[in-house]
């Protein structure tokens, strides 16, 4: 069957009944002159992600134990201008 086709200003105006059509699985093609420009698909169903699929990672319990001087002084507040923008360098360096 052959996508439904609207031109883009037809498109537009029955923008709400074309989304209907296309969730319910009909294919819908929009056209700038005789062109298309666009086409709608039915949605995809999708499967149930497991909501942290990389929660069996683990990261070094030592990953942020070593001191890191240029953050140190970015959480001081030193090295900042008025608008608390780091300008590159910590103190002392």
């Amino acid at each position: 069957m052959p996508p439904a086709t609207y031109k883009v200003a037809e498109a537009r105006a029955r923008f709400s009944e074309i989304l209907d059509r296309a969730r319910s699985g009909e294919e819908i093609l929009i056209e700038k002159g005789d062109k298309p420009h666009a086409r709608l698909l039915p949605p995809v169903e999708r499967e149930e992600r497991e909501s942290a699929p990389l929660a069996h990672l683990r990261l070094p319990d030592d990953l942020f134990d070593a001191e890191d001087p240029e953050q140190a002084a970015i959480d001081a507040g030193a090295g900042t201008d008025s608008l608390g923008i780091w300008r590159g360098r910590a103190p002392g360096r």
